[in-house]
């Protein structure tokens, strides 16, 4: 079963800055900040509000979107119930969201947080959760017996992030010297997501210093888990060598013993449920209480693999479909590290997007390889806080829960493949050297790709970031429009000549660099739309006839996008995410200057989609969009 829902636009996150002139790429390395420089969260109060679109404009583009996807008759009844919409329910309901809008800074935020992720009641996992590879190839190449140090020392690069953060000693991103809301980054660690009956909630306890902060992550290990003292009094990381001892007496422990209980598959099951037995767990024991707070509040989860991953592939599969065991699925943070010291990342999608996950990651890895991926710091071991187990009191019930969150979350993580490659012949590079955006070159290349193994066009879904904006996180940019059409048709006509292919391919270019410039500044139209259609339900107003049209769904309304896709950045961190719909793929990426990365994932009970294909058939796009613009250059 796929689970979607009407406010489940479940954005594969990535955000975007579009212009190359940024201050700093959102996935570049940080440094960190003297004094005199500025604090990390310093402007956050003085960041604009998210704008609300006009209603004209958001119903003309939102027709425009409607086009490329839909038969004329079925065109024509959109462009009536539209036109009905905006001269009638439509500007009672933009009233009243212009009037949110003036209220608070973010109209959009809780609506998004609550209806898009915390109260669906489907498992967070793997339809929503993201994750990765954590692309540390060269620096460390797969080698048996180097799990535990490696983690040591990947352990201790994310705590020196996650003292930057606490210190405000990371750089404020900008573009176009604008600064970028920060407020994700303070949601990376110490926080979980916690079931609620009818709504979850996100325990978030990260505050800047001098706050105090938990001092510990969780390990798991053996369908165990294990409370890891990291940080010092004074919130100094403690050194790689410090906690790899901590590492190895969890592993003995564990070793010692035969698999646990595995409370954690819980977080797989169905959000009531697990509610329901999260409120049973806790009245079993008291000391279940202090365990379930324990992982909650941990500054990150360390999952160390029995798997022996070494292809990104494997890797990224059991990112976001790997064993239920060894995972908390409500923490915002995991890292896993696989048999021969490669590692992965695994997120709840709640908190923030991806492109944050991934630069955390980056910034820890670029810290890591100024030593080669050496510890070279102090090897005397100071700090001796012995690791605990987290040994929960269960009783039959919680068994059976656990053996039926694990059927059910196996049966879906089975159904989703991942295929990860790259493509190495060139990468930004071209595209810069033709004057077109990178991104929109994938765009428009998964764009060809689609229509010629599907012989048609599909609803897609690309991210844009929102956040000039006070705790702005994302809009969608519609990236299937009736320009990129015209020139998918004139690609598959050897009738056409080239330079005509040429010319559509540019007018498709700029017209996807045009709506990615409105998203950016907050004028796209899904969560316009969304605050509309949620404005109405508030107020007990029947839901308008454009939400319940054909087009609507056809287009990707109600999380109906057959290509969910994401650009994670510019260097070789990207990421993966589970398709929205059954015969529909997700695609993140990243843009390297000489090379593509790039992952493929569909459901495997599809008779429609194929990723090994997909991949082939990219290839294939990318180069023929190279080789004709650069034919057509050189007349």
């Amino acid at each position: 079963m796929l689970y979607r829902g009407f406010i489940s636009l479940r954005l594969r996150s990535a955000e975007y800055l579009f212009k190359f002139s940024c201050k700093r790429s959102l996935m570049g390395s940080n440094t960190r900040l003297s004094q005199k420089e500025e604090k990390t969260f310093q402007y956050q109060d003085s960041l604009p509000r998210l704008p609300v679109p006009s209603l004209e404009q958001t119903c003309n583009k939102y027709l425009e979107s409607v086009k490329p996807l839909v038969n004329e008759t079925d065109y024509l009844q959109t462009d009536f119930l539209i036109n009905e919409f905006k001269n009638g329910v439509g500007k009672e309901l933009q009233k009243k969201l212009l009037q949110k809008g003036q209220e608070q800074r973010n109209w959009l935020e809780k609506w998004w947080e609550e209806e898009g992720y915390l109260r669906p009641r489907y498992p967070i996992t793997p339809y929503v959760n993201i994750g990765g590879p954590v692309s540390s190839f060269s620096m460390w190449p797969p080698l048996e017996g180097t799990q535990i140090k490696r983690s040591a020392i990947l352990t201790n690069g994310v705590l020196h992030i996650w003292q930057q953060i606490y210190k405000e000693e990371m750089q404020v991103q900008k573009m176009s010297n604008k600064p970028l809301c920060m407020n994700q980054y303070a949601r990376v660690f110490a926080g979980c997501r916690v079931p609620g009956k009818e709504v979850d909630k996100l325990k978030i306890l990260f505050k800047p210093a001098p706050a105090s902060s938990p001092r510990h992550i969780v390990v798991q290990i053996n369908s165990r888990l294990f409370s890891c003292t990291v940080l010092e009094e004074n919130y100094e990381p403690f050194t790689a060598p410090e906690i790899e001892r901590s590492l190895q007496e969890i592993v003995k422990i564990a070793s010692s013993k035969s698999p646990g209980p595995a409370v954690g598959v819980l977080t797989a099951g169905e959000r009531h449920t697990w509610y329901e037995l999260r409120e049973h767990l806790k009245s079993l024991s008291p000391r279940n209480v202090n365990y379930l707070n324990e992982i909650e509040t941990a500054l990150f989860i360390l999952v160390l693999e029995e798997h022996d991953a070494r292809q990104e592939t494997e890797i990224s599969q059991h990112s976001i479909a790997g064993d239920c065991k060894n995972r908390w699925f409500d923490k915002f943070f995991s890292i896993l590290a696989f048999k021969a010291g490669l590692f992965a990342t695994h997120c709840d999608h709640c908190p923030f997007e991806g492109v944050v996950d991934a630069d955390v990651v980056e910034q820890a890895l670029a810290l890591i390889q100024r030593n080669n991926g050496e510890w070279k710091g102090r090897k005397e071991i100071k700090n001796s806080i012995p690791p605990y187990e987290l040994d929960f009191v269960i009783d039959n019930q919680i068994a059976k829960g656990i053996e039926v969150a694990a059927t059910m979350y196996q049966s879906a993580a089975d159904n989703l493949e991942v295929l990860s490659h790259h493509f190495d012949e060139f990468g930004k590079n071209v595209p810069k050297s033709l004057g077109i955006h990178p991104d929109t070159f994938c765009q428009m290349a998964i764009q060809l790709t689609h229509y010629r193994i599907h012989k048609k066009p599909a609803p897609t879904y690309e991210t844009a970031q929102t956040r000039q904006f006070y705790h702005g996180r994302t809009d969608t940019v519609r990236s299937c429009t009736e320009e990129a059409l015209n020139w998918c048709k004139a690609m598959v006509d050897p009738k056409k000549d080239i330079n005509f292919k040429a010319q559509l391919l540019h007018k498709a270019c700029l017209k996807h660099g045009q709506l990615m410039m409105e998203g950016i500044n907050g004028q796209a139209i899904d969560r316009h739309l969304l605050g509309l259609s949620m404005i109405a339900k508030e107020e007990g107003i029947p839901t308008p006839q454009i939400y319940l049209d054909k087009s609507w769904t056809k287009s990707g309304g109600s999380g109906n996008y057959t290509l969910s896709t994401s650009c994670v950045g510019f260097t070789e961190i990207y990421g993966s995410c589970a398709p929205m719909v059954a015969d529909g793929y997700g695609i993140f990426y990243s843009i390297e200057e000489h090379r593509f990365n790039i992952s493929f994932t569909r459901w495997r009970n599809s008779q429609v989609t194929d990723v090994h294909r997909f991949r082939d058939e990219f290839w294939k796009s990318l180069c023929d969009m190279r080789d004709i613009l650069q034919a057509v250059s050189k007349l």
